[in-house]
This record gives C-alpha cells, structure tokens and sequence, in this order.
C-alpha cells in the first residue's frame, strides 16, 4: 500500500474531530484511581463491575484492533490523522477498564466467548467499506449502552470511566458517519453490494444483544419500564443505519428489504 493523499483539507469538520480528541486526552491511571476511591467494598454491584470493567478490558481492545485495521485500509490522509486518534482513544479506554478490574476484582477475567467472536468476524470482513460501517455501528451502540450505565453505576465510581469513554465513543460515532455519508469513505459505502451492507449490520446487531442490555439497566435502574432501553437503542440506531441508506441509490431497496426482514424488532 502506498501513500496515502490529500484529498480533504485539513481544516473544518476534520480539524474539529482531531482538535477535540486532543482536549479528551486523560490518564487511565488517575481517572481509576479517583473511581475507586468512590467504592463502598459493601456494595453489593461490585460483582457485577468487575465482570463489566473486565468485559470492557476486551471491547475495547475489539475497538483498538478495528480502528488499527482501518487507518491501515483507508486510503485518505486526512482519515488516517483522525483513525489515529480512535487508535489512541480505545487503547486508553481498555487500560483504565484494566485498572479498574485489577483492583476490585484481583485481576481482569478472561473474555466472554461472544468478545472472541466479534473481534474475529469483525477482523475477518472482506470488505474495508463494510468493516469500518461495522465499526461505527457498533461504537454507536456501545455509547448508548454506556449513557444508562452512567445513570445506574454511579455508586460504584464506573459511572465515572463510563461517562469519559462515551464522550469519545460519541465522537468516534461522528467520525465514522461523517467519514461514511459526507467525507472519504463515502465511494466505498456508495460501491458495497447491498447484501454486504446488510450483512455487517445484521452482524452488528447480533453481537449488541440489546435483550440483555435492556434487562441489566432494568435491574439497575427499578424505574425504568422493561423494553424501554431497548426501544430507546433501536431507534437511535436506525437513525444511524437511515444516514447511511440516504446516501445510497438503493436506498428505497434496501429500506423495503428491511422492512420485509427486520434485523431489531
């Protein structure tokens, strides 16, 4: 592969991502420590953090993994500036995750077999275009996932590491769409075959599970009404996926395909 061009100015929409990243710059170290210095060793959702920092370790390094792949794959130079500090971010991410496990729980738990499966089939996508539409997806449900664990999490201090890491999942969710409706990955979303668009989404949507997602901020949160979270999730994503076909000539195809075979019902 060889070197990447210009062909974006730096300036703009671009430099507001890159500006904006440096600002959210912060040390995983001091921001665990100031977390745990919130644990009453009482609580009885201290359990249920350990598992959930320690599956995030791993998340994020699904993340790391991806956006890695993807600043390699695009062809862009500006897109690269910006993959880079994804890079940066989700490695961060998946160190202060570590921190925290480590100390409540003695050490981070192994992962889940499905995290072992996303991280492959994500790596595994044929298509870059699709990879990095897969990427973004998924990145918007983990910030949404992460808006309810900072409401019911906030005794425990993960609250707080959940609320940094979303202001940087909310930002890579802007990246990944602008990049993919407006910016220079626009052509590879325009040229994927249709049934490789639906197919990184449907494979995004299996491994989100926003059954058991919507049933652990239900325990967390009494008053919330069940199906409520996942209501909430569901359409946040399809104004997502909406973006995406709009850019698209097939766009009233794909929308009767999914119409016919529903992906979140």
């Amino acid at each position: 592969m060889g070197l990447a061009v210009y062909s974006e100015t730096v300036e703009g929409t671009n430099e507001r991502f890159i500006e904006d990243a440096r600002r959210s710059t912060w040390s995983p170290r001091d921001v665990a420590e100031r977390a745990l210095a919130k644990i009453d060793r009482n609580d009885p959702l201290l359990e249920l953090t350990w598992n959930l920092a320690s599956g995030s370790v791993y998340v994020e390094q699904v993340g790391l993994e991806a956006a890695s792949v993807i600043l390699t794959e695009s062809p862009d130079a500006v897109a690269k500036l910006i993959g880079a500090t994804a890079v940066g971010d989700e490695g961060r991410h998946s160190s202060v995750f570590a921190h925290y496990a480590e100390r409540v729980g003695g050490a981070v738990a192994p992962p889940a077999e499905p995290i072992v499966d996303l991280s492959g089939g994500l790596l595994a996508m044929e298509y870059p275009a699709a990879r990095m539409l897969a990427h973004t997806l998924l990145e918007g449900f983990a910030a949404d996932e992460f808006f309810w664990f900072i409401r019911g999490l906030r005794s425990t201090g993960l609250a707080d590491i959940y609320r940094l890491v979303r202001r940087d999942e909310s930002r890579h969710v802007g990246l990944g769409m602008y990049y993919a409706t407006r910016g220079g990955g626009l052509r590879g979303v325009r040229e994927l075959e249709p049934e490789d668009l639906l197919a990184a989404e449907e494979f995004v949507v299996r491994y989100s599970d926003l059954d058991s997602i919507d049933g652990l901020v239900t325990r967390l949160l009494p008053g919330l009404e069940p199906g409520h979270v996942r209501r909430w999730m569901r359409h946040r994503h399809e104004k997502r996926m909406s973006m995406i076909f709009n850019v698209r000539d097939d766009r009233a195809d794909l929308v009767r395909h999914r119409a016919r075979h529903p992906v979140l019902s």
